[in-house]
C-alpha cells in the first residue's frame, strides 16, 4: 500500500498481541542513502514520553491504525536515520537542470517501507527511482522526471465546491512549481 506521511502520521499504534493502544504516529525515521523507511517513532499514550520501533515490527497498516506484533518491538532509545520532517520544504531538481520545486510530502510504500515518491509543492507527485539522490540541501531527481509528475487530483465534495474560485488553476503533468521560502 502507498501512503503519504502526512496520513501515515497522526494513525493510532495498536499492539496486536496484547491489544494495547500505544500512541499516536509523530514522525517516520528514514535512511536516506537507501532511501527505505527504518522506524515509525510515536508519542504514547499508555506509556509517557515518544517511543519508536523498527518497520518490521510493523505487521499492517490500517485506515486509522497502524499494528505492531506487540509491545516487545517497542524501543525507548534514540531512534536511527534522519527524520522525514527534515526532507520538508527542501527543493526538488532534476539532473537535467529542472527545478520542480520543494517537497511537500513523501510517499511510502508499506510493503518492503520504501520511499516511493515526493510530492511536490502545488504541482503534483513524481517516483522517485533508484537513482535519487535525499542530500541535505536538496533532492535530486533523474532525467525527465519533470515529465513524469502526476497531476494531484483536484479537491471534490460541497466544501470544495463551496469555496472553489470560478477559474480553477489546475497544475498539468511536467509543469514546474515555484519553491516555498522558509
Amino acid at each position: 500500500m502507498r501512503i503519504r506521511y502526512q496520513n501515515l502520521k497522526g494513525k493510532e499504534v495498536l499492539a496486536d498481541k496484547e491489544g494495547r493502544l500505544l500512541g499516536t504516529v509523530r514522525r517516520i525515521q528514514i535512511d536516506s542513502k537507501k532511501k527505505s523507511v527504518l522506524g515509525i517513532v510515536f508519542k504514547g499514550k499508555v506509556m509517557s514520553g515518544e517511543h519508536w520501533c523498527r518497520v518490521n515490527g510493523v505487521t499492517r497498516v490500517g485506515e486509522d491504525v497502524v499494528y505492531l506484533s506487540s509491545m516487545k518491538v517497542v524501543k525507548d532509545d534514540e531512534p536511527p536515520g534522519r527524520d522525514v520532517k527534515d526532507l520538508i520544504d527542501l527543493p526538488i531538481n532534476c539532473m537535467d537542470g529542472k527545478r520542480l520545486g520543494a517537497v511537500e510530502d513523501v510517499i511510502v510504500e508499506t510493503e518492503g517501507w520504501k520511499l516511493a515518491g515526493v510530492v511536490i509543492d502545488r504541482v503534483g507527485s513524481v517516483d522517485v527511482g533508484p537513482d535519487a539522490v535525499f542530500g541535505a540541501d536538496t533532492v535530486l531527481l533523474r532525467e525527465g522526471a519533470a515529465d513524469e509528475i502526476v497531476a494531484e487530483p483536484e479537491a471534490s465534495g460541497f466544501l470544495a465546491r463551496v469555496f472553489q474560485s470560478e477559474e480553477p488553476q489546475k497544475p498539468k503533468p511536467g509543469a514546474r512549481g515555484k519553491s516555498r521560502k522558509k
